[in-house]
C-alpha cells in the first residue's frame, strides 16, 4: 500500500533537513510518498530544502494554517493511507510496517505513542499519557493517520481551527467509533516548549487551553490566549 506523508511547514528549514533525509532513505525501502504543504507565508528558505531531494514533492498551499496546509497536501496525495507529520517530530524506523500492520488489522485511523527528545522523569511522565487513550491522547505531535476513503469520509480536517485542529479530528473519529490503534513503537518530540518555559508551565497552559476547547472557546481565542501565555520562539 503506498503511504502518503503530509508534512504542513511555516519556516521550518532545520527540521526539514532532518526529516527529509530519513524519510527519504525510506522511500527507498518501501511505497512512500512525501508531501511539503508549505504556508503561503513561508519566509525561509523551506523551498529550497525540498528541492534538493528529488523524492519529495513539495507545494505552496493556498491557504495558511496547518489544518488548510493538511487538507491542501491530502488533495495532491495519491496514497491508500495519508499520515500527517509534524516538522519536528521524528518517526520510528519501523513506522511503514506498523501502520499497514494497523490497517490490514481493521483500523481506519490512528496515531503514535511518543517520547521526547531529552530524557527527564518528569517528561517521561507526560510520554506514558501518549502509550494509551484518553482526554489528552491524539494531538497531531502523535503523527495521526488516515485510510484515504476515512479521511474524505470524515471531510478532512476543519479548517476553522487555526490551533486543537488536532483533537478535533480525533474527536469526530471517536464520535464516529471508527476503530483507530494507538501505535507503541514511539515517535520522537522535541521538547524545546519545555525547555524555554517550563515543564509545570507547559502543562498549566496546555490543560487551561484544552478546556477552553471543551468549553466551546473560539479557535481564534484559543490561538490568542495560547501564544500570550507561551514563550515565542518555541
Amino acid at each position: 500500500m503506498l503511504l502518503s506523508i503530509i508534512i504542513p511547514v511555516y519556516n521550518e528549514k532545520e527540521n526539514l533537513l532532518k526529516r527529509l533525509s530519513f524519510l527519504c532513505e525510506q522511500a527507498n525501502k518501501f511505497p512512500l510518498e512525501i508531501i511539503v504543504s508549505n504556508s503561503p507565508e513561508t519566509t525561509d528558505e523551506s523551498p529550497e530544502v525540498c528541492k534538493t531531494f528529488s523524492k519529495v514533492t513539495y507545494f505552496t498551499s493556498d491557504k495558511k494554517g496547518r489544518a488548510a496546509q493538511m487538507n491542501f497536501g491530502a488533495k495532491k496525495a495519491n496514497g491508500d493511507i495519508f499520515l500527517f507529520l509534524h516538522a519536528d517530530v521524528a518517526l520510528p524506523t519501523n513506522f511503514y510496517s506498523e501502520i499497514i500492520t494497523a490497517v490490514n488489522q481493521g483500523n481506519k485511523a490512528g496515531f503514535f505513542a511518543y517520547k521526547f527528545d531529552k530524557d527527564s522523569a518528569f517528561l517521561n511522565f507526560n510520554s506514558k499519557f501518549t502509550t494509551k487513550d484518553g482526554l489528552f491522547a491524539g494531538g497531531g505531535d502523535q503523527c495521526q493517520f488516515f485510510t484515504k476513503k476515512t479521511f474524505y469520509n470524515l471531510n478532512g480536517y476543519n479548517e476553522q481551527f487555526c490551533i486543537m485542529e488536532d483533537f478535533e479530528m480525533i474527536g469526530r473519529v471517536r464520535k464516529q467509533k471508527i476503530k483507530f490503534n494507538i501505535i507503541q513503537s514511539k515517535a520522537t518530540v522535541s521538547a524545546r516548549k519545555y525547555e524555554q518555559n517550563s515543564w509545570l508551565k507547559v502543562n498549566l497552559i496546555n490543560g487551561y487551553v484544552f478546556l477552553q476547547y471543551k468549553l466551546g472557546v473560539s479557535p481564534v481565542q484559543l490561538r490568542k490566549t495560547y501564544k500570550s501565555l507561551l514563550r515565542e520562539n518555541v
